[in-house]
């Protein structure tokens, strides 16, 4: 008998999820951490509620991380002073070193986890999670 689908979304999920993260103390990242710096990354000033939305996690979330990683000298943070409730946001060469090195261990899993697909497979199964994102949240993840 096959698993009920949710249940195979969340086995699935934590599987993933596992494998990501049983070496994130290697990058020194914690959970949560690479996904604001990526987002820093591309946007250097913003504020707590744009990571938040962006990330799908709360302000009070991201206002920890953002905490941990300046604590840990990835990430250099001061108010703007044309905007109070925007930061300006850099990630330091502590932060990016970590972050390239994340990025390369998560293309490494994605290798092992789309292991035998096809190329029209992979681009299908791309497709369906894209739209089940948007199903679930109403929201554009492109």
């Amino acid at each position: 008998m096959r698993l009920p689908f949710y249940m195979l979304m969340f086995k699935v999920f934590h599987a993933q999820r596992n494998r990501m993260r049983k070496d994130m103390l290697k990058f020194q990242l914690a959970p949560g951490q690479p996904k604001v710096l990526r987002y820093i990354s591309a946007h250097s000033e913003c504020m707590l509620k744009d990571i938040a939305e962006e990330c799908d996690v709360s302000a009070a979330t991201v206002s920890k991380i953002l905490n941990s990683l300046e604590e840990k000298k990835m990430l250099h943070r001061r108010i703007d002073p044309e905007n109070k409730r925007a930061y300006q946001l850099r990630i330091t060469e502590k932060g990016q070193q970590a972050l390239d090195l994340w990025n390369e261990h998560c293309i490494k899993v994605d290798n092992i986890s789309l292991k035998g697909f096809s190329d029209e497979e992979k681009k299908l199964f791309w497709d369906f999670l894209e739209r089940m994102y948007e199903n679930l949240t109403g929201k554009d993840i492109r």
